[in-house]
């Protein structure tokens, strides 16, 4: 399906009618079927999409405005200005994210989002997927009073969006649509609603005693939010969004999220059909009745969730002060770290129920464990033609492996693994930079470099070389910049050229002007792809002190490449065609290109009985760098054109 019939799709008023969705798609659909005017975000996976979809929705849709902020905290506090004059707002992020938009986001809590809403939604990886941490999101709700909803299935994103925007209006509050990975990338059906139109925001009220957080204001505020959230609590114990499914065990499962469906898989598995399940849809507030009711006639209680005993605590202590007599299992049979599955579910209710599941996990643990030891794990890898790959490995043909690098959150995090191995840490976004410098000022004989992209940069990485200058570290700091975001799904940043909705910018943002207003005296840009240029500037770099900034400046490859495929099946049709040959009899096999380069469109071969070097055409970009850093005299490798002569025609 092209992206127009997914708009169309997607939009279509029908109510009714089912379709197939993965949960950010639902989430998408529910916030317009909620009557969503404004909508924020840093992309960050596994919520990427969710923005993603609604760039190109938005002109579709009267009333309705998007972007993509600079990172999270621009987001939450644009998005809130939106819900302040009466709009209905959705910020996306992920888990991470929320780290960045805490500082506003506590204390839009205290002052809420009335005379409008606003509703975080943010995507969790367990099992650190695409994180560098898996951190539980819940206890953000715990410590700022807001609510917090798990939903479980691509409907349910669907239907808790509505919700949650119905929830924020009501209380006052903002609203966290919490979701893991598999329910967010997911295929779930569907059934639409009716769409509502934009409640786009009118004016701006002042209201000095609601929106100015300071002194007595800010403390009275948070009474009023504790107040607001006993409303929440009240509000928890009446929604349909929690469900109970009886039984007549004497022992219950309480679940939300993705483990409610782990959790009825397993019992599937186990042949159990008889004990009583409550799926917790609002887990913050938890609601206290609808537990005791639960609770009154079981002996033993078991809490599946993922990562922290965030629920168990809740139901802990609500049986604890109202005296029930029941046994409350959970992290003793769970594991409170990586992602939860069907099999570790079946495994923790086996033990707890004294029963025995149907596979022997022990022989499939031994067997995996005999498998993986004799396969080569695959390792990510830069991509083919990726401007990245060149530029790390001009400085290390400079500066050898004698260099502190610090690492970054993005594509080039890659640059830790072979065949290069130049990432010392990794932390969080513009971290790197500043961690950097302050070696800096303890490690006097080794060049520091750190890495960031471009993205990086702008989302969180000026404040960290204004301070770097400010206070004389001495440091090389390499820019990526291959114009998007490239690691979420090539997102636009302002320094592409291109705006939230696709259009053309002018001007674009210029990095190098940033950088030299941020104080930075020495400030190179280089096109990585011309390998000797680069090493010259890395060489330059080093023979100077202080903080000093190059810009290795191209543009992925992927995005590059799929605007020239077009082009060159064309001419393939025409009978012109363009490879890069390794020729065999020129190669010394001194593998530069293969192993210290790592291009993954060169492979190795045997023929004959011979190892021999040879380039996958379909996966060679004609990037050049290959040729320009072969050592054989000649070089072995070489541009064609098939039937140049027709070029002209």
């Amino acid at each position: 399906m092209s992206m127009e019939e997914f708009i169309e799709e997607i939009l279509v008023d029908e109510p009714g009618k089912k379709v197939i969705l993965s949960g950010n798609e639902a989430i998408v659909r529910g916030a317009i079927e909620a009557g969503v005017s404004f909508v924020t975000t840093y992309p960050g996976t596994p919520a990427s999409e969710i923005g993603d979809i609604f760039s190109h929705i938005c002109r579709k849709i009267s009333g309705l405005y998007f972007e993509y902020s600079t990172n999270e905290i621009v987001a939450i506090e644009t998005a809130v200005g939106a819900a302040w004059t009466g709009a209905r707002a959705l910020v996306a992020m992920k888990h991470v994210g929320l780290n960045v938009a805490a500082d506003a986001f506590f204390t839009i809590c205290y002052s809420g989002p009335n005379p409008g809403a606003l509703v975080i939604a943010h995507g969790s990886d367990p099992g650190c997927y695409s994180s560098q941490n898996e951190q539980d999101n819940r206890y953000y709700a715990l410590h700022a009073h807001c609510p917090l909803v798990q939903p479980s299935n691509p409907q349910e994103c669907k239907d808790f969006t509505i919700a949650a925007f119905e929830m924020s209006e009501k209380l006052d509050l903002p609203v966290i649509l919490d979701a893991n990975m598999r329910t967010l990338h997911g295929l779930g059906e569907v059934t639409y609603g009716p769409i509502n139109p934009p409640r786009e925001g009118k004016r701006f009220v002042r209201s000095q005693f609601k929106y100015v957080n300071a002194g007595f204001v800010a403390l009275s505020n948070k009474k009023r939010l504790l107040d607001r959230f006993r409303k929440a609590e009240e509000y928890a114990e009446k929604s349909d969004l929690n469900r109970v499914f009886e039984g007549g065990s004497s022992t219950g499962i309480i679940t939300a999220g993705g483990a409610f469906n782990y959790v009825m898989e397993a019992l599937d598995s186990l042949g159990l059909y008889d004990l009583p399940v409550l799926k917790l849809g609002i887990v913050h507030p938890i609601p206290r009745g609808l537990i005791k009711r639960f609770s009154e006639n079981l002996e033993r209680i078991i809490v599946v969730e993922e990562l922290e005993g965030f629920i168990e605590s809740d139901v802990k202590r609500i049986a604890f002060e109202l005296g029930l007599d029941v046994e409350i299992v959970g992290k003793e049979y769970f594991p409170a770290y990586g992602e939860l599955n069907v099999d570790l579910v079946v495994q923790g209710l086996s033990k707890v129920l004294g029963v025995k599941p149907k596979k022997n996990y022990d022989e499939i643990r031994k067997l995996a464990t005999e498998v993986k030891s004799k396969y080569i794990p695959r390792d990510p890898i830069f991509c083919p033609g990726c401007p990245h790959r060149a530029t790390l490995y001009a400085i290390k043909k400079v500066v050898g492996d004698n260099a502190i690098f610090g690492g970054d959150i993005g594509c080039y995090t890659l640059a830790a693994l072979p065949p290069f191995n130049m990432t010392d840490f990794v932390i969080c976004m513009g971290a790197g930079l500043s961690i950097a410098a302050g070696i800096s000022h303890i490690i006097k004989d080794k060049p520091i470099i750190a890495f960031i992209g471009d993205s990086t940069f702008l989302h969180a990485g000026i404040p960290g070389l204004i301070n770097a200058v400010y206070n004389n570290a001495n440091l090389i700091l390499v820019i990526l910049d291959n114009r998007w975001v490239a690691m979420t799904g090539h997102q636009p940043t302002p320094a592409t050229g291109i705006s939230s909705t696709h259009e053309p910018t002018s001007p674009a943002v210029k990095l190098e002007e940033i950088v030299r207003a941020c104080g930075v005296r020495f400030v190179k840009v280089f096109d990585p792809y011309n390998v000797r240029s680069a090493m010259e500037a890395i060489s330059e770099a080093l023979e100077h002190e202080g903080v000093r900034v190059l810009i290795a400046r191209r543009e992925c490859a992927l995005q590059a490449e799929r605007r020239e495929k077009p082009r060159r099946l064309e001419l393939q049709k025409r009978g012109i065609a363009a490879y890069y040959i390794l020729e065999p009899e020129r190669c010394q096999m001194c593998e530069e290109c293969y192993k210290n380069f790592g291009c993954p469109a060169i492979k190795k071969s045997i023929i004959d009985g011979e190892e021999i070097l040879y380039i996958e055409t379909a996966r060679c970009t004609h990037c050049d760098v290959c040729r320009q850093i072969c050592k054989s005299g000649g070089p072995a490798i070489r541009k064609t054109i098939v039937n140049p002569h027709l070029l002209g025609v």
